[in-house]
């Protein structure tokens, strides 16, 4: 639609008015959103990015108000304990490591060998140069040979593409240079999804250094084993789908044994050992930062009779987790740094029947970890967990150090809201002895189970505090216990509720003190 004017002094001018129609429309649909801009003009925003304002629904949250008198001297107690304890992790984690040291150092002195270098096949050790092709030579040449080990001397940095150890029996690797993986662009792709495997083994297949159906193998020696990990973190912080690579994989061997190394910065998980019987890990050193992701210490999947003993944990996600088809398991002493502590599960992912059965945790000590022993199982799911002892377990600075949870259900795993089911795995003979330490959360134990399979667990000689000011309850929902134990009063889960979201949880703590907890 146009109209005509008539100027002074001018011809008639047509103007049209359905174009700026549109383009008041358009103008104030768009009014309080940001313009599409240019690729350079975007570059630029992303420069200044107090530049535009955004809509009133997205502005921050109002910052939270100040603290209270009582909530500061809460913090400042909180802090001194901690402080306390980030001391004594220290002390105890050099006693440790000299303790690792010099039992490799008389290992490897105590035992007459015949010794077959890498250097002698080709490695150049600079860390620039892949040394895989003289790492293969040299165990080609041990092969047949009594008593072989090959050796990776110290004084080296040993670049290597993945290894597969396949049938490989009667032999020793000793590593005490550092072993390096390769940077992440230089990677191959991870295997094809298998929709016939489960979500955990779907994860495990993708591997640095793995032994596959090997006997009587022996990976020893007060080197490393270095992942390189940082870059994966970073993108799997992004993209939770993408596969990254576990550092040392044992699949489907037997009579194996790791044993002294370290192993720094894994991609994904460090130490996992799957289908396999026999397996002994001592006196390991895993490092690796809390802000990493999914990097769990050492992983037991479907496996049997595997020890652990005193080793060196600390990582930003399981120091140990002992996963489903797994029997005959025992963690004995060590040291368990930041990270989820030990963990039985999860089991029952997407409705499926997993069981774990006999294990046991004993005489190990926690600084600064989530929980200690913990039991999850999502809703849903199918099997047992059964025939579990926690004993002598000593707690530092540990948020919550007894936990079985028949209501798993992580956000990083399952987006959105978590539905009510009937099924679940059954919990049964859990047994807590000697249980001794503080605690933050104000939580010594939570002991959450499902209505239709309450949990059996026999929790005695717990002997924890809290940090000053704190409350020290323990949580008891559906628990079939015994008269003098935890839990044998009956339901009580001092004021948290399930039936909130995880949003509204988060609300109620933020309100208030998140450590004092109605009695």
């Amino acid at each position: 639609m146009c109209i005509a004017t008539r100027l002074k002094g001018k011809k008639k001018m047509r103007k049209c008015l359905v174009p700026a129609l549109v383009c008041a429309t358009l103008a104030s649909a768009a009014w309080g959103r940001p313009r599409r801009r240019r690729p350079w003009a975007q570059a630029f925003d992303r420069l200044q990015p107090n530049r535009t304002v955004p809509l009133a629904d997205r502005w921050p949250r109002p910052p939270p108000p100040p603290p209270t008198p009582a909530q500061l001297e809460i913090m400042n107690q909180k802090r001194k304990w901690v402080a306390g304890a980030d001391a004594a992790y220290a002390k105890d984690a050099r006693e440790h490591d000299g303790e690792r040291e010099r039992a490799a150092q008389a290992k490897a002195a105590s035992t007459q060998r015949t010794v077959i270098s890498v250097m002698d096949h080709g490695a150049k050790g600079d860390g620039v140069a892949d040394d895989k092709a003289a790492f293969e030579a040299a165990v080609a040449a041990a092969r047949g040979v009594k008593r072989a080990v090959v050796l990776l001397p110290a004084g080296h940095t040993f670049l290597l593409s993945p290894i597969a150890l396949v049938e490989e029996s009667e032999l020793e690797i000793r590593i005490d240079g550092t072993v390096r993986a390769p940077v992440m662009e230089r990677w191959p792709r991870p295997p094809q999804e298998d929709a016939s495997l489960s979500a955990e083994r779907q994860r495990m297949r993708y591997a640095f250094l793995e032994l596959r159906y090997c006997r009587s193998l022996v990976i020893s020696g007060s080197g490393a084993i270095e992942g390189r990990g940082q870059p994966w973190w970073r993108r799997r912080k992004r993209r939770p789908e993408i596969r990254a690579p576990a550092l040392l994989v044992i699949r489907e061997s037997s009579d194996c044994v790791v044993r002294y190394l370290s192993l720094v910065e894994s991609p994904f998980y460090h130490v996992v050992v799957l289908d396999s019987e026999r397996i002994k890990l001592d006196r390991l050193r895993v490092a690796t930062p809390s802000g990493s992701v999914n990097t769990d210490g050492i992983d037991v999947l479907a496996s049997s009779d595997v020890t652990i003993s005193k080793c060196h944990v600390s990582t930003g996600d399981d120091n140990v987790a002992i996963k489903e088809g797994s029997r005959r398991v025992q963690v004995l002493g060590g040291l368990f740094h930041k990270g989820h502590g030990l963990s039985i599960g999860s089991l029952g992912e997407r409705h499926t029947e997993q069981s774990v059965e006999d294990v046991l945790l004993a005489n190990v000590r926690f600084y600064r970890t989530s929980n200690a022993a913990r039991v999850k199982t999502w809703q849903g799911g199918r099997g047992h967990v059964r025939n579990v002892t926690f004993s002598n377990l000593d707690v530092r600075a540990v948020g919550q150090p007894l936990v079985v949870d028949q209501f798993y259900c992580p956000a990083s795993q399952h987006r959105g809201t978590c539905a009510n089911e009937t099924d679940a795995v059954a919990v049964s003979d859990v047994t807590v002895s000697g249980l001794t330490g503080w605690h933050t959360s104000g939580v010594a134990a939570m002991l959450h189970c499902s209505q239709s399979r309450p949990c059996g667990v026999v929790a005695t000689g717990i002997d924890v505090r809290s940090v000053p000011g704190c409350s020290n309850v323990v949580r008891c929902l559906n628990v079939a216990s015994r008269p003098g134990a935890a839990c044998a009063d009956g339901d009580n889960m001092h004021g948290y509720r399930l039936d909130l979201s995880r949003r509204q949880r988060r609300a109620l703590a933020r309100n208030g003190t998140s450590c004092v907890h109605p009695p």
